[in-house]
């Protein structure tokens, strides 16, 4: 039985690297009682925004590991599954398991494009192997991962596997609708893109919002608004940040320069360390990163 219903705002945590280029496990420590703090329905590590394709495997170790002692005991824990092969993935998911991870979000390999045929076999088979009370979800983003799968694929997954009950898009409302649509109602369907349009998400079937820490509190109180129906009064608060987000989510290299550096002024941090390969901020960037953190407030 699925214990925790995976809905709501759930962030992607950021990974912060110190002067030595080691992974800065203070400051990441710091993020998730920030998370904790905010009573936020989640709490998700190892995505594109966590870098982790710069990440060896005992880094990953210690971040789950962290997350897990730390978290908030009602929050769920939703680890991203990623590796070249199937035994790095099995590998990865041994260590959720260990772990207590509510969900598993498999990624397709980063490196190599998979056919529809060939990323079909390889969720299969991964699927195949997880434990059945492992619930899963695949994140199924041709814009951001170089292979992904036709609807018919996922509902062909949908019906062998019980456990597999979720997709983590990243698209614009108009690109998920019909996905969304298509998909039986056990079939749920979350939205990245750092909460850009969070509303039309949610109006069009989305369960929640997978994105960033940095506008997790205000994606936070909008998706309560549209919840109650306060439609106007979340779209006021979601014009308030819209910009904002739209300068972060050019692409995931920005995402992750600028929209770290908002998340680490909003925590009071001065320095950012980056492990290459890092997109390099501008002086521009820095100075609107430092007005949005300002405009948003100190946690």
């Amino acid at each position: 039985m699925i214990k925790k219903k995976l809905n709501g705002i759930v962030p992607m945590i950021y990974c912060f690297f110190n002067k030595n280029n080691q992974v800065d496990l203070n400051i990441i420590e710091e993020e998730i009682k920030i998370i904790n703090h905010l009573k936020l329905k989640g709490i998700a590590c190892l995505g594109l925004g966590t870098e982790v394709n710069k990440l060896t495997f005992k880094e990953k170790v210690n971040i789950i590991e962290l997350i897990s002692k730390n978290k908030n005991k009602d929050a769920y824990f939703t680890i991203t599954i990623s590796g070249e092969s199937y035994k790095d993935q099995l590998k990865l998911i041994e260590i959720a398991n260990k772990n207590c991870a509510d969900w598993l979000i498999l990624q397709p390999p980063a490196k190599k494009k998979l056919n529809e045929i060939e990323c079909f076999e390889f969720f299969n088979k991964i699927i195949k192997s997880i434990n059945i009370n492992t619930f899963v979800g695949i994140q199924n983003a041709p814009e951001y991962l170089k292979s992904s799968l036709s609807i018919k694929s996922v509902l062909k997954l949908y019906k062998n596997y019980r456990n597999f009950r979720y997709i983590k898009g990243e698209g614009t409302s108009k690109v998920l609708k019909p996905i969304v649509n298509a998909y039986p109602k056990n079939l749920k369907v979350f939205n990245g893109r750092a909460g850009l349009e969070i509303i039309e998400s949610l109006m069009i079937g989305c369960e929640g919002i997978m994105p960033s820490v940095e506008f997790s509190d205000k994606l936070n109180e909008i998706y309560k608004l549209v919840k109650i129906k306060k439609l106007n009064v979340a779209e006021k608060k979601y014009n308030h940040i819209k910009h904002d987000i739209k300068f972060v989510m050019k692409d995931i290299p920005t995402f992750i320069c600028y929209g770290k550096r908002i998340f680490a002024y909003r925590m009071g941090l001065k320095n950012i360390y980056d492990r290459k390969p890092y997109l390099k901020p501008t002086e521009y960037g820095l100075k609107k990163s430092k007005e949005i953190s300002k405009k948003l407030g100190l946690y």
